[in-house]
């Protein structure tokens, strides 16, 4: 299917976003000159009220040129893409299926056990990332600083 393909690719090409998150600007004024800056935030319900949302900061972006930054501000493009894509393929498989959804038990939507098992995977690939570049540097080590 078409819709699973693009789903695939996108997941491919790269990070995706945790729902709930958005990229937040704030201006610093140095020496007489206006400097923005970005930072990623997640919705916190602890601190919302009924006509806002309000978020806490996850991580620090930097400026609009940093790699960070541009790196989320795709993560969040795919995310959505994702999402997207996602509502399609619901949508045509409940008209496969004549409308008809069974109710066996109440489960998360699709989108949400979806992103964790990415958001999973994701941090599995920064943990062998790691393990690669510890195992290289040990393989850098003197041959005269190893014992014999």
């Amino acid at each position: 299917m078409e819709l699973q393909a693009r789903i695939a690719q996108i997941k491919g090409n790269g990070q995706i976003a945790p729902p709930h998150t958005w990229i937040s600007s704030y201006n610093v004024n140095k020496n007489g000159k206006k400097y923005t800056y970005y930072r990623l935030m997640k919705a916190d319900p602890t601190r919302s009220s009924h006509s806002k949302v309000r978020g806490k900061m996850v991580k620090y972006l930097g400026s609009a040129d940093s790699k960070e930054y541009k790196k989320m501000k795709e993560a969040i493009a795919r995310r959505n893409q994702l999402q997207d894509l996602l509502r399609q393929l619901q949508t045509l498989e409940k008209e496969v299926s004549g409308g008809q959804t069974k109710k066996k038990h109440k489960q998360p939507p699709l989108t949400t056990l979806v992103v964790e098992l990415m958001t999973l995977v994701q941090e599995l690939q920064a943990e062998i990332q790691s393990l690669k570049e510890q195992l290289k540097d040990r393989n850098r080590t003197p041959k005269e600083l190893v014992p014999t």
